[in-house]
């Protein structure tokens, strides 16, 4: 599964803190403590309240790039701010960012598609439209086939845009959960995409949210959902993480299961 580390955004109060005081050496260790826990991905949001989203996030991507290699995600819902920050990332030869992310939404292909087509970014769509997130599962298809449409149109390959069905709370809506799961079957079954999401929005308003969390990433996992965007540093997470690449047969003799449960990593 293709982890990508969600902690380095600005909607967050240190991280937001961090952003106002240039306070790089925050931002590095917020970095490298992700990649050590085990995130192929960072998104990076330098969404401030008050503060200049383009030259934030220019600069949290920056810092992180002065630090570790790692690919980023850049991730804003402001088009001059998405623009920057994929040139940063690929100024002076770095690689080829995420881009967090596109939708159904007019105003987002406009934004969003001129850089997948320019720089091929790989980039996740979300099953989102003018109207809003679809209720059934087949509209939000019908979402996801436009968004592949659209970025087959411009180049991008199929492996390269990854569809996020979209996760909404079960303590507002009791069939949220299954909509997302049915969304999820029905992009694995007829579209040659990838799929991700950020999962632990199923829990929000309940107590013990991280059980929520780890069964729901087990039963999109059974799915075959191919990412997430997560707390890396949750050990429980990452445990369970573990535990479904090994019985999807991604772990080559459970060796990765095997070394974590040598480090005590398995909770």
């Amino acid at each position: 599964m293709l982890l990508v580390g969600e902690s380095i955004n600005g909607t967050r109060k240190q991280v937001a803190e961090a952003i106002g005081g240039r306070d790089a050496e925050f931002i590095k260790a917020l970095a490298n403590d992700q990649v050590q826990a085990g995130a192929h991905v960072l998104d990076v949001n330098g969404g401030v309240a008050g503060g200049n989203e383009v030259e934030d996030l220019v600069w949290l991507i920056q810092t992180v790039r002065s630090t570790t290699d790692i690919r980023l995600m850049v991730d804003s819902a402001n088009p001059q701010a998405l623009q920057a920050g994929v040139e940063a990332c690929v100024k002076d030869g770095g690689q080829v960012p995420f881009i967090n992310s596109i939708s159904g939404e007019q105003s987002r292909i406009d934004a969003v598609l001129p850089l997948v087509e320019k720089y091929k970014c790989p980039v996740v769509g979300l099953c989102l439209s003018d109207a809003g997130i679809p209720p059934t599962a087949e509209d939000r298809f019908a979402v996801a086939q436009k968004l592949y449409d659209l970025t087959s149109g411009a180049g991008l390959p199929g492996e390269d845009l990854w569809i996020d069905p979209l996760v909404l709370t079960v303590s507002a809506d009791s069939n949220a959960g299954l909509v997302t799961l049915e969304t999820l079957r029905l992009v694995k079954e007829r579209l040659p995409v990838r799929t991700t999401g950020g999962l632990s929005n199923v829990s929000f308003g309940l107590p013990n949210r991280p059980l929520l969390n780890r069964t729901f990433v087990a039963m999109c996992a059974g799915l075959g959902i191919d990412g997430a965007v997560l707390d890396v540093r949750n050990k429980a997470m990452m445990a369970t993480i573990k535990a479904i690449e090994a019985l999807r047969g991604e772990d080559p003799y459970c060796g990765a299961y095997l070394k974590a449960h040598r480090a005590g990593l398995l909770e």
